[in-house]
């Protein structure tokens, strides 16, 4: 009777567990056999068994597509053809005998594709949290909608022996993550685990040298593992720490979950035990993804099968759907690798191309980080991301403002990715050049070299960075020989140990080493560890570094002054007042974009929609306030427009601008910036910059809008004068005679006497510096006060001044009146500055 596979395919056999005992049994024979016995084994293999099991990943691709419980034995035709369906060995593009060879290797490991993650035996995984005591956190709300999901996940970790019941005293709660596709993702949060979980520093692979290592490899074959992680198990002693509550109770994991701090540490280097002796020969590994790389299509065939050996030799299990064999291009760590370079992944750059324009500082640094992971592609890039940057540094930039630059730059990088060139392997059979420019506020380099079999110059990487404050003021030969220092530095693995060649448009820097000043001489000795040759190049034959050190902006126009209204009127004194109206406007692009905000925004919208339709929300409180405001709003050329409220204060000034732009919130920085910041805006005040905006816009809460946004100004708080009051000079206190100013603090508290005190009061003599030192039950002021008074001024009388912090005991109304009362006079030191008392408690 035929086993009916959970897609729904017919399985071959009766039971799995006795195919799997049969089996055993064959291995234990063939132990003791000798040699030519297992060569007669070989031989007739294909009247072998035939051991098949369901997997769920070929079901996607094909509803009857089987997987192997073990790869010694041969398939059936019809379960051959489907397996290689599911794999996809067509998209490899190979002549029919290579397909064959490719076939007959991949039936041979044919287990490694299960439909289980496997149990490696070589490592488990341990997490230590030192001296930590258990962390027991309260379980997540969870809609009900979202348990049927939760519970889901439970039975299939169940099944596959990933999870069992715990009774420990850890406890972690259950997130679900929405996906982009709209499921939820189950996770575990970890995060308090982490935090007290000892740091595996063992590290992951550089990208960079991991794709640099694929020079002069023709086909590439990658591989995925079936949810690496939980093909790890954890040690007995780590699994309660991995347990987590839901509404179903307190399970933990067998195997090492995701989240985990040290996950990634523990499976990279499990990896790298595996593939030992084959890593950066023939395959290079980035936690669970393998990619394996040759010259040649026979060479590739035995890398793929050394390979495929470890992983089975590991317990290890593969993901098909996942796995690529024999291509000529592929796709891996975010990039196409072919043999004639490699070049960011089209799907990434999708993601970049259709990035919204951000609108909080979070955003700029996602795109940014997305960005500079291609950063070696683009020309220029930190010089051209700079407007970017200075969004997210808060000393700089403290109030997000979206200005045309951040705008030129956010377009540029998109722009430079989407047309980003192939970039060339590294070949350290040929010379390296190193071309290099600095500019006024920035660095550039470009890795290249000549190499066969055309004789061109190739780019192997680009490389740029922005100068510092400090940087910028060096002279132009002092930023020359910086960009040498730096550019080095950053190419030291392609350049250390090798002869190369430095290219620069700056003639003085090819007497380098001759330079005796001090700066000049410690670069020197920094650059002594390179054979270089410094060679002069022309800035028009060094256009690729020259390029990346220099930003190119657009040319700015004049401002125009156009409807320029000169008035001269005659005021109560008799004198002339020229009033000019200058259209600062007409120098920005801000307004552009006010029809299409104003649009999408939720408050204004439905207002647009009732002068422009008629059409009234459904809620009738909101429909009756409609009505109300409408009077005081116009459509103009499809843009929102306040009608002004004229009085006496502002009819004389204001008189020429009777519709009032209405400005979304998604704008008010914008507008802010050109109202105060721009070129042609001057840094005005708070009462010229309100005066700019209130004549041509409106928006609620603008006043407070216009005094929070000048208060925060950078550039206003540096260059104008300051309106605090100044600081006074520094003064020591004067004392005449012993006993004259004396300082008390209370330190404590202290281990409890038998007499019951726990703190100290401690007097010093501010002319003598003697120090005496009382005991305390506590320190309430009427106990402070009875000490001063019992022992300090009845022995030697009372001081004029006594200095002390703002403690609550010195604050009090008692103290102070007891002070009052002796005509003693009470200085306090200044908050958190406890240097002021000149004396320490402690």
């Amino acid at each position: 009777m035929p086993v009916i596979n959970k897609e729904g395919s017919i399985n071959v056999g009766t039971n799995i567990d006795t195919y799997k005992r049969k089996y055993e049994l064959k291995e234990e024979r063939r132990v003791g056999e000798d040699e030519n016995e297992n060569e007669n084994d070989s031989d007739n293999e294909d009247e072998q068994d035939t051991y098949v099991f369901g997997v769920k990943d070929f079901a996607k691709v094909h509803k009857s597509v089987p997987s192997l419980l073990s790869a010694q034995t041969p398939l059936s035709k019809d379960c051959e053809i489907q397996l290689l369906k599911g794999l996809d060995l067509s998209s490899a593009k190979l002549n029919p005998e290579e397909e064959k060879l490719l076939r007959e290797l991949i039936l041979k490991y044919s287990d490694l594709f299960a439909s289980k993650p496997g149990r490696t035996n070589i490592t488990k995984h341990h997490i230590d949290v030192g001296d930590a005591r258990p962390i027991k956190l309260p379980p997540y709300r969870i809609l009900p909608p979202k348990r049927d999901y939760i519970t889901q996940e439970l039975v299939h970790m169940k099944e596959q022996n990933i999870i069992e019941p715990a009774t420990g005293p850890w406890v972690a709660p259950v997130t679900l993550q929405p996906k982009r596709d709209g499921t939820m993702r189950f996770c575990i949060d970890y995060r308090r685990l982490n935090e007290v979980t000892v740091r595996d520093v063992y590290p992951l692979p550089r990208i960079d040298d991991t794709l640099d290592a694929l020079y002069d490899a023709k086909y590439f074959s990658t591989l995925d593992l079936r949810s690496g992680f939980w093909q790890v198990e954890l040690d007995e002693e780590s699994k309660e720490k991995t347990a987590f509550v839901t509404h179903d109770g307190l399970v933990q994991f067998t195997v090492m979950p995701f989240g985990l701090t040290n996950a990634p540490a523990t499976f990279q280097r499990l990896m790298d035990v595996i593939l030992s002796g084959l890593k950066w020969r023939c395959c290079l590994v980035y936690l669970d993804d393998v990619i394996i790389f040759s010259s040649t299509f026979d060479q590739h065939l035995k890398d793929i099968n050394d390979v495929l050996g470890r992983l089975r030799q590991s317990n290890l299990t593969l993901k098909a759907s996942k796995c690529h064999f024999c291509h000529r291009e592929l796709k891996y760590l975010g990039h196409i690798v072919s043999a004639q370079g490699i070049r960011p992944d089209p799907e990434k750059l999708k993601a970049v191309r259709d990035f919204p324009v951000p609108y909080k500082a979070k955003g700029v640094r996602s795109f940014l980080g997305l960005t500079g992971y291609y950063r070696r592609f683009i020309q220029n890039y930190a010089t051209i991301a700079e407007p970017l940057l200075q969004l997210i540094r808060v000393k700089r930039s403290p109030v997000f403002v979206w200005i045309p630059e951040c705008q030129d730059s956010f377009d540029e990088l998109k722009q430079n990715l989407i047309t980003s060139p192939i970039i060339s392997y590294s070949d350290f059979n040929h010379p390296f050049i190193l071309q290099l420019d600095a500019s006024d506020y920035g660095l550039g380099a470009v890795l290249a070299q000549k190499g066969s079999p055309d004789g061109e110059e190739h780019v192997i990487a680009y490389a740029s960075r922005t100068l510092n404050e400090s940087e910028r003021k060096y002279s132009a030969t002092e930023r020359e020989c910086l960009a040498i220092v730096w550019g080095t530095q950053h190419f030291r693995p392609y350049l250390e140990g090798r002869s190369f060649e430095v290219w620069t448009d700056h003639r003085s820097l090819t007497w380098l080493r001759r330079l005796k000043d001090p700066t000049s001489r410690r670069w020197g000795m920094k650059l002594d560890a390179f054979d270089m040759i410094v060679k002069h190049r022309s800035g028009a034959a060094n256009q690729n570094a020259d390029a990346l050190s220099r930003y190119p902006t657009e040319v700015v126009s004049p401002l125009q002054m156009e409807n320029t209204n000169a008035k001269h009127e005659l005021n109560k004194n008799g004198s002339t007042e020229q009033e000019v109206d200058i259209n600062v406007w007409n120098s920005c692009n801000v307004l552009d974009d006010i029809k299409q905000a104003q649009r999408t925004d939720r408050e204004l919208q439905p207002l647009i929609d009732y002068l422009h339709d008629g059409i009234l929300p459904s809620d009738e409180n909101i429909s009756k306030r409609m009505r109300g405001i409408a009077k005081y709003y116009k459509l103009i050329d499809g843009r929102l427009y306040g009608l002004r409220r004229f009085d006496e204060k502002h009819s004389d000034r204001f008189n020429y601008n009777q519709h009032l732009l209405v400005i979304p919130k998604s704008k008010i920085q914008n507008l802010l910036y050109f109202a105060h910041d721009h070129a042609v805006s001057g840094h005005f005040g708070k009462r010229k910059t309100l005066h700019r905006l209130y004549s041509r816009f409106h928006w609620q809460g603008m006043r407070k809008d216009v005094e929070n946004y000048i208060h925060s100004c950078d550039t206003c708080q540096r260059c104008k004068a300051t309106t605090q009051k100044l600081a006074g000079k520094m003064i020591s206190n004067v004392v005449h005679e012993p006993w004259y100013t004396i300082g008390i603090d209370i330190t404590g508290p202290l281990p409890r006497t038998k007499r019951g005190n726990e703190y100290i009061l401690v007097v010093v003599d501010y002319f003598t510096k003697w120090v005496e030192l009382f005991p305390s039950p506590n320190t309430r002021s009427i106990s402070i006060a009875q000490i001063l008074h019992d022992e300090v001024i009845r022995r030697f009388g009372c001081p004029v001044k006594i200095i002390s912090d703002n403690g609550s005991q010195f604050v009090s109304e008692i103290f102070e009146e007891t002070l009052r009362l002796l005509q003693i006079e009470h200085r306090r030191t200044a908050l958190y500055h406890p240097q002021t008392k000149s004396i320490r408690a402690d």
